[in-house]
């Protein structure tokens, strides 16, 4: 077969690529500017001078610094939908067509490395190490005004790609340390091992740990490159939820029921299982040009610095965590009651754990948002226990407070707020805000997934805790919260109660 050069490769690439006249801002290089590092020909205007330096920033020049902004400037995805239209699909066998098209089953980020590189040997199409490598891709420069935009579809290719290798990475080392977790949660919260859990809903937890770091309470535990990570990933598939789709529309499967119990041992078998998530969304955006497009859009893929979560992430657990926790709480008969308004007209923006402290003269730890009475001298005025404890919620302003109702040997309400501040079992805002919210959409929607984008495109965590949830101050409006609050201020429980000033016994 005759020998074609990778210079005539990318001289017919350059043809059958779409043409920059045709791409929204016109040629890529102003006629004259080719070479050109002084700021632009003499007696060159000052708009001629800003588009020459700013296609020199986005040169095709593999020497210079990848910039997020070129992705805009050179309107790649444009060029790209343009390029995949116009470029020739292949018959079998066809081999004179296959030096500038595309077979007819050869998915377009792999037929457009092909011809950029005049190399076959790249599959991005799946998470598959080594085969699709950032290490200097060898794109040939002849005089063509297109290379930049080659150089930046290429790029994004290589990038995304290694986003989803890495994240997929990190995600089989979390679930290693959430393995070595569930003893302990077990041995708190769910000692008679009553809790289980669907492999769907491990899955979901899993996979959706890296955008659960975008999170601002949960983000500010991790590393910045994984709250980072987490953050970019939201933003992308919000632009093509397709990808979203892919990976976590469930067609019915993963239904086997696991009780807690046994997820230790049973957490290293689910890493198949969620690569071929993650797989899923990969290939939409690699063998759709228009979900790539989107996934892009924004040119975070296109900065001189590849985002991605590095392999060894703690934290990228914290959403499993944060779903065991709530089912271990739920299947022990823990409910979390909801205190009082802080201010006088019943609104809840006034309520900070110091405010909470005073109201209730508890201990408060400012850096976890938890009061509570251990070690308190005395009996506090409103005569609660020992062991009782409040969470005030920094986002919500909310107070929470939970109770075991079945009298089982569990932690008390502070030892138990205590025990998942620091074993870091998840975010205590996460468990309570999520719940409460969770709560209020299912009273009018029936049901929620643990986790979904909405219409308006915001990301949803809420229902990744589903617990029981209960105002605990059903008579705060013609009572006030010292009366009014009995399940709150755990009177149900008929401990001793504040009467006429003095802690009195019934």
């Amino acid at each position: 077969m005759k020998q074609v050069s990778i210079v005539t490769i990318l001289a017919l690439l350059g043809s059958s690529l779409a043409s920059p006249q045709n791409v929204p801002g016109g040629r890529l290089f102003p006629p004259g500017s080719h070479g050109d590092r002084g700021g632009g020909p003499a007696g060159a205007s000052a708009a001629e001078k800003d588009a020459i330096n700013e296609n020199l920033l986005c040169s095709g020049d593999m020497s210079t610094p990848y910039n997020e902004t070129c992705w805009d400037t050179l309107h790649v995805a444009e060029y790209i939908l343009k390029w995949e239209q116009e470029t020739p699909k292949c018959p079998p066998g066809n081999n004179t067509c296959i030096q500038t098209g595309c077979a007819s089953n050869e998915p377009w980020s792999s037929c457009f490395l092909r011809l950029a590189t005049g190399t076959p040997d790249y599959n991005c199409t799946q998470i598959n190490i080594g085969h699709c490598t950032l290490e200097g891709f060898p794109l040939k420069y002849p005089n063509s005004t297109d290379m930049p935009v080659i150089r930046y579809a290429a790029r994004n290719i290589f990038a995304i790609n290694n986003f989803f290798v890495n994240w997929y990475a990190a995600m089989q080392f979390a679930t290693s340390t959430a393995a070595l977790a569930v003893p302990k949660i077990i041995a708190t919260l769910d000692p008679d091992k009553e809790a289980d859990t669907t492999l769907k809903n491990i899955l979901l937890a899993l996979t959706v740990g890296l955008p659960f770091l975008s999170l601002p309470a949960v983000g500010a535990l991790v590393p910045v490159a994984a709250s980072t990570a987490g953050t970019l990933l939201v933003t992308a598939l919000q632009q093509a939820p397709t990808v979203f789709e892919a990976i976590w529309k469930s067609d019915g499967e993963s239904t086997q029921v696991y009780q807690m119990g046994e997820l230790a041992s049973e957490l290293g078998e689910v890493n198949g299982q969620s690569g071929s998530m993650l797989n899923r969304g990969l290939a939409v955006i690699m063998r759709d040009v228009s979900v790539f497009a989107k996934f892009a859009s924004l040119g975070s893929f296109s900065g001189p610095e590849v985002i991605s979560i590095p392999e060894k992430t703690d934290g990228l657990d914290l959403a499993l965590k944060t779903h065991l926790v709530a089912k271990a709480m739920t299947a022990n008969d823990w409910w979390v009651f909801y205190g009082p308004p802080d201010d006088a007209d019943g609104t809840w923006t006034n309520s900070t754990t110091e405010s909470n402290g005073k109201k209730y003269v508890c201990n408060t730890t400012p850096e976890d948002n938890i009061c509570d009475t251990i070690n308190s001298r005395g009996i506090p005025p409103l005569c609660q226990p020992e062991d009782w404890g409040i969470f005030t919620s920094p986002v919500s302003h909310r107070a929470y407070y939970p109770s075991q109702q079945n009298g089982r040997n569990s932690p008390p309400s502070a030892g138990l707020l205590h025990a998942i501040v620091d074993n870091e079992w998840g975010t205590l805002e996460a468990i309570m805000d999520g719940a409460y919210a969770c709560d209020a959409y299912q009273r009018d929607h029936g049901s929620s997934p643990s986790f979904q984008i909405t219409e308006d495109g915001r990301f949803d965590f809420m229902c990744m805790s589903q617990l029981h949830i209960v105002n605990g101050c059903p008579e705060f409006s013609t009572k006030g919260w010292q009366e009014g609050c009995n399940w709150f201020l755990e009177r149900h429980k008929e401990p001793p109660v504040l009467k006429n000033g003095i802690c009195k016994t019934f």
